[in-house]
């Protein structure tokens, strides 16, 4: 049995996930520079990356299924069944799509802490300049002293 079919699959998982990070570290720059526009095109590109991965993964599934007969099979189980050089690559590849995935995943929680600041700045700017409630009543109503007229003719 050949593993090289799966093994051009990881590969490309790989190289989608490693330019989801390079985007992911863009976007950290972007939000950290409150770029709107670059952030909506990273954000854009990031769900083209996202969809790609998706039909990736559905053609992994597919090729386990169709060869191994079932689509649960993880790559380090393929890789105790792959021989020699094959075995080497898959572990290879195993060590790659792992790094990378973990990277991702902590850029997208530092983008993800980066969002939340600036949300609660905004929120707390919202709150400074809104009205609150001990500002303004609509049962509060102005009564002029009765003592002095409002205003003075004799200034």
């Amino acid at each position: 049995m050949t593993f090289a079919p799966l093994i051009h699959l990881l590969r490309a998982h790989s190289e989608l996930y490693e330019s989801l990070l390079a985007l992911s570290r863009r976007k950290t720059e972007a939000l950290k520079k409150n770029d709107i526009e670059a952030l909506s095109a990273l954000l854009a590109d990031e769900q083209k990356h996202i969809l790609a991965i998706r039909q990736l993964e559905e053609r992994r599934r597919r090729w386990l299924k169709e060869t191994l007969g079932d689509e649960t099979v993880t790559i380090a189980q393929c890789e105790a069944m792959a021989k020699g050089k094959e075995r080497e690559e898959l572990r290879e590849c195993r060590e790659r799509l792992k790094q990378a995935v973990n990277a991702v995943a902590e850029a997208n929680e530092l983008n993800r802490q980066l969002i939340e600041q600036s949300l609660q700045f905004v929120t707390a700017m919202i709150e400074t300049f809104a009205p609150t409630l001990s500002t303004y009543s609509r049962t509060q109503q102005y009564a002029p002293s009765p003592e002095r007229p409002l205003f003075e003719s004799k200034a």
